[in-house]
């Protein structure tokens, strides 16, 4: 993992982050790029925002 990643190793990382905790260093790299990119926070919040979403309808599917 580099220590300066670019745009798209963030979106892979920021992707995977959501099926396995993220090594230390690569947390550490994503807070780094995430000082100076916009549009890869940008990305971050709308991943949040779907994952939230999704888990939302499957509750609500999974209701009686």
């Amino acid at each position: 993992m580099k220590l300066k990643p670019n745009c798209q190793e963030v979106t892979r990382l920021v992707l995977q982050s959501q099926d396995r905790r993220l090594h230390p260093l690569e947390h550490a790299a994503l807070q780094m790029h995430w000082l100076i990119c916009v549009r890869c926070r940008q990305f971050r919040q709308q991943q949040k925002l779907m994952r939230l979403a999704l888990d939302r309808w499957k509750g609500y599917r999974d209701s009686p």
